[in-house]
């Protein structure tokens, strides 16, 4: 029997729209949704850090000011970025602030975590 051999998406990295660096290829944005384009399939993000405009992979489209999680590819051209976005989560009610403080918690802590086991032995990522 022949082996199949699947290829595994390299993983979103979560950012503010104005975090996004030139080696992310993979990102996960949270935002308010605006400018939703029906014919397109496209639709705007401002997450107060920037705004990005998102190209829905599975012609799923949020609501006027919902607030949404995206997940997809960064595709840049010479002149802008945008994301290809291969999943439009509805985050309305999340806590934003609750998230915010986990994303400082990992900032601070996962270096030393990550220290602490190569120290030890662990294997480096």
């Amino acid at each position: 029997m022949e082996e199949v051999k699947f290829r595994r998406r390299k993983p979103a990295v979560e950012r503010k729209i104005g975090e996004i660096a030139e080696n992310d290829t993979r990102v996960a944005v949270i935002g308010k949704a605006f400018k939703i384009d029906k014919m397109d399939y496209t639709f705007w993000v401002d997450d107060g850090t920037g705004v990005i405009l998102v190209e829905s992979e599975e012609n799923v489209l949020p609501k006027e000011g919902q607030l949404v999680r995206v997940i997809g590819r960064v595709i840049r051209d010479e002149e802008s970025i945008h994301i290809y976005g291969e999943v439009v989560q509805d985050f309305t009610g999340a806590d934003l602030d609750a998230l915010e403080e986990i994303r400082e918690l990992e900032r601070k802590y996962l270096p030393l975590i990550k220290a602490a086991a190569s120290f030890f032995g662990g294997e480096e990522e």
